[in-house]
């Protein structure tokens, strides 16, 4: 019969290779350019292990950190949440919407529409990544979608997990935007310049009264 403390040992060695063969989810080769909408590649990303964008009702952002904050100010809007595969028109905003196909679950493409059939929309957006123990996000800095619009892009999973290196497959997606606004017509742009030409003379009248 074998000592208990060997047979603790033997447990405990065990447990450690069965660990080490899941192995830490690491950045690995992730980039800027692992995903793309009209041909670019995002502005800035950020991998953070242990991450899910997904959580919470609202979506989380915390693994962002303040790496887009050169990029822009505010706060960040759930715009849609897809968990799984592949899927469309699972946007929540009322004017964005978006498809996502998982391809082989670690490559694919995906498109966002704008439904608004008269106003462009211009956005910070971001697409969150989640594979293995953590999550990815991709910026794309000002981001115009015209009325009726509709931009596809392609997707990636460049981090790695196990001490294989390998890259996980897809686990789920979360998008989120800020500084959400409409982009004015060029005659919207005229009549503004009309309106502020007027108050600066009625000013100017004023004053000379």
């Amino acid at each position: 019969m074998e000592p208990i403390a060997k047979k603790f040992a033997l447990a405990a060695s065990s447990m450690l290779l069965a660990a080490s063969a899941f192995g830490a989810t690491t950045i690995g080769n992730t980039s800027a350019d692992d995903v793309t909408l009209d041909a670019h590649s995002a502005d800035a990303f950020v991998f953070t292990s242990g991450w899910n964008p997904q959580a919470g009702l609202s979506g989380n952002t915390s693994g962002m950190g303040g790496t887009f904050n050169n990029f822009g100010s505010g706060d960040w809007t759930l715009l849609g949440k897809l968990d799984g595969g592949s899927g469309s028109g699972f946007g929540l905003n009322s004017a964005l919407d978006f498809s996502f196909d998982v391809g082989d679950g670690k490559t694919g493409t995906w498109t966002i529409t704008n439904t608004s059939a008269s106003e462009d929309i211009s956005l910070d957006l971001v697409l969150s990544l989640k594979a293995a123990n953590g999550a990815a996000a991709f910026l794309f800095d000002n981001q115009t979608v015209n009325a009726g619009q509709t931009l596809g892009g392609t997707w990636s999973i460049e981090w790695f997990t196990g001490n294989n290196q390998a890259n996980p497959g897809f686990s789920n997606l979360t998008m989120f935007g800020r500084e959400i606004a409409a982009v004015p017509e060029p005659g919207e742009y005229a009549m503004l310049l009309a309106g502020l030409g007027l108050i600066a003379l009625v000013a100017r009248r004023r004053k000379a009264l």
